[in-house]
């Protein structure tokens, strides 16, 4: 015998400890002169480009913040930022933008799995997208969910370990430091043009953790 269709008197689906990701179109009329000041400029930058490894990518220094070019751009990675740490409800809210970096991806080249320690929030913002359907890959956190993981007969937010946010020229994509992510390999005949940033809050960023871009340590030599 079939059992009776069982009548709730409320359902509902609660989200659990998300984790946030913000995404900041600019208009036409802001990006477009933005990309005619900052593209050149980072092509000066990296001129002589240095020999790089297969699948590698050139970086500028990370002061980017502070050349005029970039003043304006700038200005809108801060208030997307601001905007960031009002919506967490953070009670420090001030806060520095520690680190600015172009990245000048040639095509076939990737960017392994990686994170931004020191830091509270990480953006990219989009400056030259061969194609807008490459995208940067973010990573779930979580280990526990994956114990015991059984097919599915569709992937979702709620169901994949990996996430991809849609990039296009003029986008400013922001998530929290320490989430993984990733970049896919860039497709097409042209350079994708990314400038990367890190954002921490003052107090920390000065007295508790500044950024460290030393050079990691080799061992085992001699």
């Amino acid at each position: 015998m079939a059992e009776e269709p069982q009548a709730f008197a409320d359902a509902r689906v609660i989200t659990l400890f998300p984790t946030c990701l913000w995404l900041h179109d600019l208009k036409p009329e802001d990006y477009e002169p933005i990309n005619a000041a900052i593209i050149p400029k980072i092509m000066e930058l990296i001129e002589p480009r240095a020999e790089t490894i297969s699948g590698g990518v050139w970086q500028t220094h990370h002061d980017l913040h502070h050349l005029p070019e970039f003043k304006r751009l700038t200005a809108f990675m801060r208030t997307a930022a601001g905007a960031a740490i009002d919506y967490l409800n953070i009670e420090h809210k001030e806060f520095v933008i520690t680190g600015c970096w172009a990245n000048i991806n040639p095509p076939g080249t990737i960017r392994t799995r990686h994170m931004h320690p020191n830091n509270l929030l990480s953006g990219v913002y989009y400056a030259q997208t061969p194609r807008e359907t490459d995208g940067l890959v973010l990573y779930d956190p979580r280990q526990q969910p994956y114990m015991i993981s059984p097919r599915v007969t569709k992937f979702t937010e709620a169901t994949s370990s990996e996430v991809k946010a849609d990039v296009r020229p003029g986008r400013i994509v922001l998530f929290p430091s320490w989430l993984e992510h990733s970049v896919l390999t860039t497709g097409g005949e042209a350079e994708r043009v990314s400038v990367s940033f890190n954002v921490n809050l003052t107090q920390f960023s000065e007295k508790v953790s500044p950024p460290k871009w030393g050079r990691i340590p080799s061992v085992g030599r001699g």
